[in-house]
């Protein structure tokens, strides 16, 4: 496969997933923000367009749509059941995973991860600090980290909160994009000189984080639009630390 963008830390490539991770070996951490497939109740909810389900009305700042968004439940759950055994599949034995989700899907994730083939160890809180009012409920002021391992699970020194508080990203370019901080928390529970790897980089958060704190990261993404806001992140590099 030829990389869109590499570097001494970095390796993007344009296309599928499904395409891609069959060619990948020695990965020890996955870490990645997939397509939710959320949004609504029903399934006509599911199919609007992202900027639609996501976006508030108010928001002034244009960000196009992102592709694989628009599955029900049962397609969800067999699409994320098959990329997470082909990520295992490309992965070292002990292996993390990480995978936000939010709380529509969080059951269903939680069963394609067992599907896949990884152990189910858990559940991390990314907690926005806000949320959306819901009269007579409670506010969805937060998304999830399911995580697991491939088989055993190979503890190291660090300890890595549960719960995370950091405000959503303002100055981001692409509408589920996570801050640089909230993926270096997740990159917490990385092995040392592990490869991570994102399946669904998107604008390359994953990857901008991994390379500030000295690891080794693959990115994946199958619209060419976000692997150059991706490459251009990680080139920007002030006296060896990504800007």
């Amino acid at each position: 496969m030829t990389p869109y963008y590499s570097d001494d830390l970095v390796t993007i490539y344009h296309g599928d997933s499904f395409d891609v991770l069959p060619n990948l070996s020695g990965i020890g951490a996955v870490v990645t923000d997939p397509p939710y497939s959320s949004g609504g109740a029903f399934r006509g909810d599911r199919a609007m367009a992202v900027t639609t389900k996501y976006v508030n009305n108010d928001t002034l700042a244009y960000r196009p749509d992102f592709a694989g968004d628009n599955r029900d439940q049962r397609s969800f759950l067999a699409w994320a059941s098959l990329w997470l055994n082909a990520a295992r599949q490309a992965s070292v034995p002990s292996a993390v995973l990480c995978s936000f989700i939010d709380w529509r899907q969080l059951p269903t994730l939680s069963d394609a991860i067992q599907a896949g083939g990884w152990t189910w160890r858990g559940v991390a809180i990314w907690d926005k600090g806000y949320g959306r009012p819901r009269e007579g409920g409670f506010s969805n002021a937060a998304e999830y980290v399911l995580w697991g391992s491939n088989g055993p699970f190979e503890s190291h020194e660090v300890y890595p909160p549960g719960i995370f508080r950091e405000g959503v990203a303002q100055d981001k370019v692409h509408i589920a994009q996570k801050p640089v901080d909230v993926m270096k928390w997740v990159l917490g529970i990385t092995p040392p000189g592990a490869i991570v790897l994102d399946p669904f980089m998107g604008s390359g958060s994953t990857l901008h984080a991994a390379k500030s704190l000295g690891l080794r990261s693959i990115g994946v993404e199958v619209d060419e639009r976000y692997c150059e806001v991706a490459a251009e992140r990680c080139r920007q590099e002030v006296l060896g630390l990504v800007a």
